[in-house]
């Protein structure tokens, strides 16, 4: 019997179950079999944000870049690679992520945040101050939606 894509689907969702539980081995076979039957950005995504969880810092980015390939235009991938990569301290590399997943999506308020942090921590205050101030422009723009 040949496995399908929604089999695949199920299978993630399962992987999703075993994080919430603790249950990170079992995760990873989950994921791992999913992408066995199909290979989807979004699985590349969740395979790479468990490893994150268990700071394998190294797997996670692979697996970021596997996401990436699939699906260079999706922002949060950009954005969970940054955050990877300054785990282990690339800043550079993780600002260019920042700037990606910005690129892609102009109000990702975390994105620009994380990159101020990083630019503050190099000692670029002043690119790190319109960043931060991007990020007060984007939670009144925010708080006026929900009012």
């Amino acid at each position: 019997m040949e496995l399908t894509e929604k089999d695949a689907m199920a299978l993630v969702k399962e992987g999703l179950l075993c994080v919430e539980f603790g249950e990170y081995d079992e995760a990873i076979e989950n994921y791992d079999k999913a992408l066995k039957i199909i290979e989807t950005a979004e699985i590349y995504l969740n395979k790479g944000d468990l490893f994150v969880e268990t700071e394998l810092f190294q797997e996670a980015i692979q697996c970021y870049d596997k996401a990436i390939e699939l699906d260079p235009n999706d922002s949060l991938i950009w954005y969970n690679k940054g955050v990877a990569l300054t785990d282990i301290e690339e800043l550079d590399e993780a600002i260019q992520c920042y700037d990606k997943a910005i690129e892609l999506e102009s109000d990702y308020s975390d994105a620009w945040y994380n990159k101020a942090e990083l630019l503050k921590h190099k000692g670029l205050e002043k690119e790190a101050t319109i960043c931060f101030e991007k990020v007060k422009e984007l939670e009144r723009n925010e708080s006026k939606l929900t009012d």
